[in-house]
Order: C-alpha cells, then structure tokens, then sequence
C-alpha cells in the first residue's frame, strides 16, 4: 500500500514542479509558497471525510507539536528560499533530479532520530546519487563564471531542509494520522509564508493570485493528494525508502523540461540522470 500511495506522490510532485517553474516568474519565494498553500486548506479539509482522525485532538502531545514548531521556523523559510531560487534560475531538468538526494540525506538523519539504516544496496544507491550529484553540480555552461552550477547548490540545499523535515514529519504523524497532520502543517505553513512574504515586501505580488486563479486552484488540489499520499506512505512504510520512491518523480520533471521547455541536454546531465535513477531504484528496493 505504501508503495502505491509513494508513486501517487512522486507523479503529483513531478506536475507540481512544472506548474512552480513557470510561476516563479510571476510571484516571489513567499508569496507563492502562501498561494500554493492556502489554495490546498480546504481540498486537505476536504478529506477528513474519508480518511482516520486522532481520537482525542485536544490531547496531543509534544511529539507531534514539537516537530511541526521546527519545521514552520526553521526549516520552511530556508526551504523555500533556495527551492524557488533553485526553480527560478535553473533548468526544470538540472535541478529536479537533486531530489533524488532526499533519501540520502535523509539515511543521516533517520539514523540519529528514528534508528533507521539502509541494506547494502541502498548503500550502493547512495554511492550513485552522490556521483550524480557531482556531476550536475560541476556542470557549468561555459558562459557563466562560478566554479559551481548555483541553481543545482540551490537545490541540494533545498533537498537538505527537505530531508530533516521529513524525519520530524515522521515523529509527528505517528503521534497523530497522516490526514489531520497534513492539515495542520498546511494550515500553519501559510501563515508562516504569509508573515515572510510581508516581511520580504511581496505583499504586492498577492493581488495576482487572482490572475492564476485556476492554475493555484488546481495545484492546491495537487498539493493536498500529494502531501496526504506521502504522509499516509510515510506512515506505512520505512522512511528512506518512501522518500525514494517519492523523490522518483524527478524523472517526469526532467523529461518535461527537455522535450517541453527545450533545455539543454549536456553528457554530464545525461550520465547524472542515470545515475539517478540507479540510486534511487537500488534505495527503492533496497
């Protein structure tokens, strides 16, 4: 069951990606951080009709509020930050496929937290993403001056802060269901986004929601089944190995970008998408 609802997941963020590319453009960080988020309340709402909610809300403890408090002031900002900064000046196709690094940061941190280690073949699939990792990091276009392609650094940044949230995310769903946490982490997460996108001075960038309004509409949905898809996988299934299959979607996002978006398409783009997708099937199956 965890599988399916993984591979659910990893298609919904592959679309969401896409839809996120293009919206860059138009609002800042924050600002469509708040959009995306307020947009998936109610879909998320929507489904504590059909799936479990904790018997005795009142009486929730600090395990499953103290993760979320981290993950609203710490690790959402700076998240956010270097994802649409990451989508911004990047290829869809560069920097999607660094989300194949989740599962590996994420072996650190559910070693320490949850007591949680990979196979010998999850070993070799973290060896092969590391290498990928490499190889889209020194992919400069001969244009630029940096030493490092800085969207691809961006997005290993991104995918860090993706990988501490996910553990807590873990601590705090088995204190409650994946529904009602899902819920709880969107609703404050807009309000946190709404408060950084007045300290940033995106105020202004809000009154566009209205012109997208059908695009943020369709992706709050997107977001809500997404997140809900992940969290009841997380709950069924071993951490890194939901994050696997989940972080899979990048293959989507990649192909999008260079047959939609006519990015470019180096050998060291091509070699690192292969390595990707070997890491992330042997941390899948491992």
């Amino acid at each position: 069951m965890w599988l399916s609802l993984a591979l659910f997941s990893a298609l919904l963020l592959a679309i969401r990606r896409v839809y996120e590319k293009r919206l860059t453009t138009v609002f800042g960080n924050f600002s469509l951080a708040f959009a995306l988020q307020i947009f998936s309340i109610l879909p998320t709402l929507a489904l504590f009709f059909f799936l479990p909610l904790p018997q005795n809300i009142g009486a929730l403890r600090w395990q499953f509020w103290a993760p979320l408090l981290i993950i609203w002031v710490v690790i959402l900002p700076v998240q956010t930050y270097f994802l649409y900064r990451s989508l911004r000046e990047g290829e869809l196709s560069e920097v999607t496929p660094i989300a194949a690094l989740l599962p590996v940061f994420n072996i650190v941190t559910s070693f320490f937290i949850i007591h949680e280690l990979p196979t010998r073949g999850g070993a070799t699939g973290v060896v092969a993403t590391v290498l990928g990792t490499y190889l889209l990091l020194t992919d400069v276009p001969k244009k630029e001056k940096s030493a490092y392609n800085k969207p691809v650094f961006f997005m290993i940044c991104t995918i860090l802060c993706m990988a501490i949230g996910s553990t807590l995310d873990k601590v705090a769903i088995e204190a409650s269901t994946p529904v009602f946490y899902s819920f709880v982490n969107i609703t404050g997460s807009a309000i946190v986004f709404l408060i950084m996108a007045l300290i940033s001075g995106e105020q202004k960038e809000l009154v566009r929601i209205r012109d997208f309004f059908w695009i943020l509409f369709g992706l709050g949905i997107v977001l809500a089944l997404a997140f809900v898809a992940f969290t009841s996988a997380f709950a069924l299934g071993p951490t890194s190995y939901t994050l696997a299959i989940r972080s899979g979607g990048f293959l989507v996002a990649t192909i999008w970008g260079v047959l939609f978006l006519h990015e470019s398409l180096s050998p060291k783009k091509m070699m690192a998408v292969a390595l990707f997708v070997t890491g992330t099937v042997l941390l899948a199956i491992g």
